[in-house]
Order: structure tokens, then C-alpha cells, then sequence
């Protein structure tokens, strides 16, 4: 037998190898669902520019002042943040859904289903804005600031979104996005306020907190992905192991971060 017969690929094309189908038909309507193509492409010239092209264009440039930038970037994140975690909740979204698994029904049999497939499109979109908070510390001349927690962070939280709307697409996803928009809006509040001099004294004394509320947020996701996991629960089992397996990475490194930053650093200054 013919070896692309048995594989069952003897009408495989270069189309389907760009065009995967989502789970639902409403996601691939969706500007960037269609394909992984586009998304993987920004991804690389997302790279290419914080590592090699904006560093090279920065060697002989002064950095940049873009403090009022940054500041109308941060009100827009808690904006669009808010905007989500409140349109989650009228079309269905409960807190009680967090750590449990939701029944998993075509997106039509849910009274808002098409609403939630729009806000859950949005809340990808706005995973994929945050790439420029990057561009930001290139073009300040802060490449100290590129670390692989920082691009790991962006990337891995961006492909996971997508994969998860294109391929799982379920209400299972509604509480991993509303608890991540809420840490969102706490952390760039605490971003805009520290931009201005007389809220640093007050920003500096709570900055280990906003690690400590980002490593709450990961356990509490991780807790979600567990239960999404058991065998009882209809949700993708391949998508949510993805989950468990970024989430531990990225506990991980958000507590080497903190023992990092905040706990060897204490005790060096308590040493002098």
C-alpha cells in the first residue's frame, strides 16, 4: 500500500499545513485565528527586533523619553482590563467557576456564547499589545530590563491564549482570563503610579507584593488547569496539560525572580 495512503495524506496540501481548523467555526473568523501563520510570524519579528534590530538601532542613540507614553499605555491596560473582566461577567462569567470544571457545550447552546468568543478574541489581542511593553525597554536603552523571564512571559502567555481559543474554546477558559485581567489591572496601576515621584515612596514598599499577587495568580490557575484535567471534565486534555506545564515554568521563575530581588537583596543590605 502507498505509504501517503496509509497515512491517509494523499490530499494533505501546503493549505492545511497553515490553515489548522478550530474547534469552532465562530474563532476562525477571527482576524490572526485563521492560521498560525501571521501570529507566528509577529512573534519572530517580535524577537528579531528586542535582540538584535532595536539594540543595534539604540547602540550610538540617547535613549528615548517616552514617560507619558508608558503612562497612557498603563491607564489603557487597566481600561481594557476592566472592559473585560466586566463583559465576562455579563455574559456569564461567576467567580464560583474558578478551581472547577464548567460544562463544555457548543458556543451557540450558551445564552452569550458568540459574545464570550468576542471578549475571549479581545483578551488574545490585548496578550499580543503587551509584546511592545518589550519595544519600550529597547527603545529607553534598558536591555537589562529583556529578560528571558519577561519574553518567556509574554510569548508563552500569548500562544497559550491563542491555542486555547482556537482549539478548546469553552467557558473552562472564562476564569484563567478574568483572573488574569484583574492582576493585570493591579499591576499596571502600580506601574502608572510609580511613574510619578511622589507615589515612589509608597510603589517601592509595595513592589515585592505585586510578585507575590502575580505567584497567587499562577497557583490559582494552576489549581483551575488541575481540575480541568481530572477524567470527568470535557476539557482539552492537550490544551490544559500545555497549561500546567507553562504554568509550573513560569511559578518557577517568578519565584526565583522574587528569592532574587527582594529576598538575597535583603539580606545583603542587612549584612553591610
Amino acid at each position: 500500500m502507498d505509504f501517503f495512503q496509509q497515512m491517509n495524506l494523499t490530499d494533505f496540501t501546503i493549505y492545511d499545513l497553515f490553515n489548522v481548523k478550530g474547534v469552532e467555526e465562530h474563532i476562525d473568523a477571527y482576524p490572526l485565528m485563521a492560521s498560525p501563520v501571521p501570529s507566528s510570524i509577529m512573534i519572530a519579528i517580535y524577537l528579531y527586533f528586542i535582540y538584535k534590530y532595536g539594540p543595534r538601532h539604540m547602540e550610538y542613540r540617547k535613549p528615548y523619553n517616552l514617560r507619558w507614553v508608558i503612562a497612557a499605555y498603563n491607564i489603557f491596560q487597566v481600561i481594557a482590563c476592566g472592559y473585560l473582566v466586566s463583559n465576562y461577567i455579563k455574559v456569564g462569567f461567576q467567580f464560583s467557576f474558578i478551581g472547577r470544571c464548567t460544562p463544555k457545550l457548543p458556543v451557540t447552546e450558551y445564552e452569550h456564547g458568540l459574545d464570550a468568543v468576542y471578549y475571549g478574541w479581545l483578551a488574545m489581542c490585548l496578550r499580543m499589545v503587551e509584546f511592545i511593553e518589550t519595544v519600550f525597554f529597547v527603545l529607553r536603552k534598558k536591555q537589562n530590563q529583556v529578560s528571558a523571564l519577561h519574553v518567556y512571559h509574554h510569548i508563552s502567555t500569548f500562544l497559550i491564549v491563542w491555542w486555547s481559543l482556537k482549539l478548546s474554546l469553552s467557558y473552562q477558559e472564562m476564569s484563567i482570563m478574568v483572573l488574569n485581567s484583574i492582576v493585570h489591572m493591579i499591576m499596571y496601576s502600580y506601574y502608572f503610579l510609580s511613574s510619578f515621584k511622589p507615589c515612589q515612596s509608597f510603589t517601592s514598599r509595595i513592589k515585592p507584593i505585586i510578585t507575590i499577587i502575580q505567584l497567587a495568580q499562577l497557583v490559582t490557575m494552576l489549581v483551575h488547569v488541575y481540575a480541568a484535567l481530572q477524567p470527568s471534565c470535557a476539557a482539552n486534555k492537550t490544551i490544559y496539560t500545555l497549561h500546567a506545564v507553562n504554568l509550573v515554568i513560569l511559578i518557577s521563575l517568578f519565584t526565583n525572580f522574587y528569592i532574587q530581588t527582594y529576598v538575597r537583596n535583603a539580606r545583603k543590605l542587612k549584612q553591610k
